[in-house]
């Protein structure tokens, strides 16, 4: 409610307040715009000064912080459901694990090393490890050994697994940036439509004071006897009705809630208020694009688009792959080894030292292993045969986007000037609704037109509202997907 500046204002039953405590106050007031009843509680309040002062503070600290309270508005929005989308989440963990998948490919082409050791004691009837003989004497032995293998040749197999996950590794990076993407569209889009869905209770509310306003002028007239008791009916019953609209409506700002902020990850008890895009707004003009250079420049930066040829450029270096089983593989090795054993004696059948064991039995191998493969069944025959399908599909599936993004992309631009032609002429036709609902609400009033001819007026003026409302929000969201497709994410 709005406050004048009179000298009543600050005052209560015979009590006159000093110059003070009525700036006070005063600050008060501008800090709490809407909070006007906190200024009669804190009137009545019969307290001590001290204690006064600090109800005061205590008030306008509470004033300040209402008054604070953050406006979200479509960008930050979608800002803040980038950041908590657990979808995204985990897309980002997809990413790392695509990201490690492809740094172990690499690491796959230096060669294997290994180590090892043993140790333990023989029982019974052994053989010497020194000579090979068959004893019978319990003795301790300790062995060491160091290995490495190194694939040569295996058909480019290491090479061509690199650039698959390479490739991998970019589509699991461009499908989280258009799921990004399509979260700042579903983002939009709820917020538009819980704009829309306030603006309509706006007007059913609006329709619901005028069908109370003429409740009141019909009980007046029929109490005089210048209506019948029927006109005062089928009033009273559109004043139901609207009534029910508003109901409907107010569910439905209720459900664009849960979607928002479902959308947005944000907790369902958390209350936020939007701030208004009308400043943001594009202005109405026409639109005219060339779809096809459009959308030969946007399916080049298309994170949609790459995903898929991605996908198929991995698919085709999967059959490369599989086709390596047909050739043959080479591989070098080479090892070390060295020991002590408690039977290598010396002349005195003394066991020889440890540090002169491990010197002299030192042995060392270095070798290549040839495989070829000559029958597995088919198997690789048939691998190969199915990768080639999956390649086939892959690229069928990259044809099918660039499809589908090109029939979207022709589809949007066709909504936006349709939207365009809409909202012109439905703001026309709002004006001649407007001239005719005040005729319309004029002869009802002077008994000159029955309930029903007016009330279809005045719904006719409701239902164009609805409509300009609408064309208007919808211009603004096709006029963002364009931008979209030019380049321009509106939410960076």
């Amino acid at each position: 409610m709005k406050r004048t500046n009179s000298d009543s204002d600050f005052q209560h039953g015979n009590t006159i307040r000093s110059e003070s405590e009525v700036f006070s106050i005063y600050l008060l007031h501008r800090s709490m715009k809407n909070y006007s009843f906190t200024f009669y509680l804190f009137s009545c309040i019969r307290v001590k000064r001290p204690a006064k002062s600090l109800v005061f503070l205590i008030l306008l600290i509470l004033g300040l912080q209402v008054n604070a309270q953050k406006n979200w508005s479509l960008n930050e929005c979608i800002t803040y459901a980038i950041k908590n989308n657990l979808q995204l989440h985990q897309d980002d963990l997809s990413e790392q694990i695509a990201s490690q998948s492809y740094q172990k490919s690499k690491w796959n082409l230096l060669p294997g090393i290994g180590a090892g050791a043993d140790a333990g004691r023989n029982y019974g009837r052994s053989i010497d490890p020194n000579t090979n003989g068959i004893i019978n004497t319990s003795f301790f032995n300790n062995s060491y050994y160091i290995a490495a293998s190194m694939d040569v040749f295996r058909g480019f197999i290491l090479q061509n697994q690199i650039r698959y996950q390479k490739f991998r590794k970019e589509s699991v990076e461009n499908y989280r940036e258009n799921a990004t993407d399509d979260l700042a569209f579903e983002v939009m889009n709820a917020f538009f439509n819980l704009v829309y869905q306030e603006e309509i209770l706006k007007i059913a509310n609006e329709q619901k004071g005028i069908s109370v306003m003429n409740v009141k002028k019909t009980e007046i007239l029929v109490t005089t006897g210048l209506k019948a008791q029927t006109e005062l009916l089928e009033v009273k019953a559109n004043l139901e009705k609207d009534e029910l609209l508003c109901i409907q409506s107010a569910n439905n700002i209720a459900s664009a809630w849960i979607r928002l902020k479902k959308a947005m990850n944000l907790p369902p008890d958390r209350q936020i208020t939007l701030a208004s895009e009308d400043e943001n707004m594009i202005a109405a003009d026409v639109i005219t694009s060339d779809i096809a250079e459009l959308f030969k420049e946007h399916s080049q930066r298309s994170p949609y688009i790459r995903m898929y040829e991605n996908d198929w450029m991995a698919s085709q270096k999967d059959v490369k792959i599989q086709k390596a089983g047909f050739f043959p593989s080479i591989s070098f090795q080479a090892a070390y080894n060295t020991g002590f054993y408690e039977t290598n004696k010396d002349a005195g059948q003394q066991t020889i030292a440890f540090n002169s064991q491990i010197k002299n039995n030192q042995s060392q191998f270095i070798g290549a292993r040839l495989s070829i493969p000559v029958f597995s069944k088919n198997a690789i025959r048939f691998d190969v045969r199915q990768s080639k399908l999956i390649s086939e599909q892959a690229e069928t599936k990259l044809n099918q986007s660039k499809q589908n993004l090109l029939y979207e992309m022709q589809q949007n631009y066709n909504d936006l000037n349709a939207s365009w032609k809409e909202l012109q002429q439905s703001r026309n036709q709002l004006e001649a609704d407007k001239l005719a609902f005040q005729a319309a609400q004029k002869k009802f009033d002077q008994g000159m037109t029955n309930a029903i001819e007016f009330y279809t007026v005045k719904n006719r003026l409701a239902s164009t509202a609805s409509q300009v409302l609408h064309s208007k929000l919808t211009l603004e969201i096709k006029k963002r997907t364009l931008d979209f497709y030019k380049g321009t994410r509106f939410w960076e």
